[in-house]
């Protein structure tokens, strides 16, 4: 289980503020962005994607943070996005036996 420290992410945010926190969120986004595009060229930067994935993770609980997103709030949005994926996953997988008939 991945954990951060959420009464230290609450304090950057009181330090430092909630708009600048977001706009470093926006940034690490884009670093993630430039490291997976980086590992699919080939290149062997998995130590390099780990650091981003862990930025991405702690700019996403200070904008949990900021903007007051609960758990329930998020964990409802994975059902249903996951729900979709399911669907999409299992009309993928008719298609392709239908073309093997």
């Amino acid at each position: 289980m991945i954990k951060t420290n959420k009464k230290l992410q609450a304090d950057v945010i009181e330090e430092f503020g909630g708009d600048i926190q977001s706009t470093i969120c926006m940034e690490e986004c884009s670093e993630l962005i430039q490291a997976i595009s980086k590992m699919k060229r080939g290149k062997d930067y998995r130590d390099n994607l780990s650091e981003e994935i862990a930025d991405v993770i702690i700019a996403i609980t200070q904008l949990r943070i900021i903007y007051g997103i609960t758990d329930n709030e998020i964990n409802n949005w994975i059902l249903k996005k996951q729900a979709r994926q399911k669907m999409l996953l299992e009309d993928r997988r008719e298609e392709q036996y239908e073309s093997i008939d």
